[in-house]
């Protein structure tokens, strides 16, 4: 039974780390890592127009790009969406394999830190959903145009909500 639970996992761990790498942000190469059309929340905007500046690229050509751009989030939304249905399944096998080993005390003891754990975890959410304790977010950072970014923003939250800067 511990054997099939080990290799269950380790295909869920193995399936979720391929999908995560196939459809993460900035996975594209090139770009700025935030492809996709405006109406998506992205900014392909900027990069069809270089696009168009440097090829030369006709109205045609300019909206197949921008439907490829519109293609391209789409596919990476739903792959970020499967690596974390993923996750979740790996998460509850880890948890019924650490289960399995332990005494009805350890047991306990485990469920107890979880709770507490997720408790926490909770805490800090509304925290920062409240814009509290200077959790602000920070802005978007810098991007270095190959798909990443260092992230760092100002993170200039006065604990009132307002992280305006």
């Amino acid at each position: 039974m511990k054997k099939l639970l080990l290799i269950a996992f380790l295909l869920t761990f193995a399936a979720g780390t391929a999908i995560a790498q196939q459809g993460g942000p900035g996975s594209q190469g090139g770009g700025n890592g935030n492809s996709g059309n405006s109406q998506m929340g992205g900014n392909s905007g900027g990069s069809v127009d270089r696009l168009t500046e440097l090829l030369g690229l006709d109205p045609d050509q300019v909206a197949d790009i921008e439907y490829i751009f519109l293609n391209s989030q789409i596919l990476r939304e739903e792959a970020r969406e499967q690596a974390r249905v993923a996750a979740e399944e790996h998460r509850a096998i880890m948890h019924d394999l650490i289960m399995g080993i332990l005494t009805p005390e350890q047991q306990t003891l485990y469920l107890e830190h979880r709770q507490q754990r997720e408790a926490l975890k909770q805490a800090l959410e509304e925290l920062r959903n409240e814009g509290g304790f200077g959790f602000g977010g920070g802005g978007r950072g810098t991007g270095n145009g190959n798909g990443t970014g260092n992230g760092n923003g100002t993170g200039d939250c006065d604990g009132t909500g307002d992280c305006s800067g």
